[in-house]
């Protein structure tokens, strides 16, 4: 069963856990700046709903967690007290740690899309320096966690960073190359490039040299 209809449910549709076994739990709140404690109420009502039935519960966290200038944000505090809710008390689970996902989504609150039209547009907007990112093509998503499909009680916590560190700076670089044209940006002295600690779970990266590039071509090239 899938639960949402963005991107991350559209990419499990059809696929091996679009089915009775599993609940593909994709329709959280997917705005890191939300401040609204009414949406962050809504998805842990939704959850309601299937993290005690008799099946594979797959939620889908951030590997944002581990970002120390996020710990204290709404959206932090609420994906960590989701991910205690699954293992307190859902039988069989799979927690996905995710990066930012590019693909075909109109959601303007997506890194790479807030990015890419703050260059179209020209709009002038703050950075992090200092800041570091991992993305991950959405399509390679579901062939990750394929290994994961064969366990019927599974119960494990998965970090999927995706792509090798990037800082933002680079980022927005690789950005205007693609799009051809230059931003408007002003730099702040903040930002952080953490690591995901070796305890908390199995981390899985995707080891391509130019798999950035070649995401950025394929979703905006």
């Amino acid at each position: 069963m899938i639960v949402g209809r963005g991107l991350i449910a559209t990419a499990f549709r059809n696929s091996f856990f679009d089915s009775p076994p599993y609940v593909v739990f994709a329709s959280g709140v997917s705005n890191s700046t939300e401040m609204d404690e009414e949406a962050f109420a809504r998805e842990k009502t939704l959850l309601n709903d299937y993290v005690n039935k008799n099946t594979t519960l797959i939620y889908f966290s951030t590997t944002s967690i581990f970002d120390p200038t996020k710990t204290n944000t709404p959206y932090i505090l609420h994906k960590l007290s989701i991910e205690k809710r699954i293992l307190d008390t859902a039988e069989s689970f799979l927690i996905v740690r995710l990066p930012i996902l590019v693909g075909h989504t109109p959601n303007p609150y997506t890194l790479i899309n807030f990015l890419a039209n703050a260059i179209l547009e020209q709009k002038q907007i703050n950075l992090h320096a200092k800041a570091c990112r991992h993305i991950l093509d959405i399509d390679d998503l579901v062939p990750m966690l394929m290994p994961y499909g064969n366990d019927p009680k599974i119960r494990k916590v998965i970090n999927i960073p995706g792509s090798a560190k990037i800082t933002v700076p680079d980022l927005v670089t690789k950005l205007e190359s693609v799009l051809h044209k230059k931003g408007v940006f002003t730099w702040e002295d903040t930002g952080a490039c953490y690591e995901i600690p070796s305890d908390a779970g199995e981390t899985i990266y995707l080891t391509r040299k130019h798999y950035v590039e070649e995401v950025l071509i394929k979703y905006l090239g």
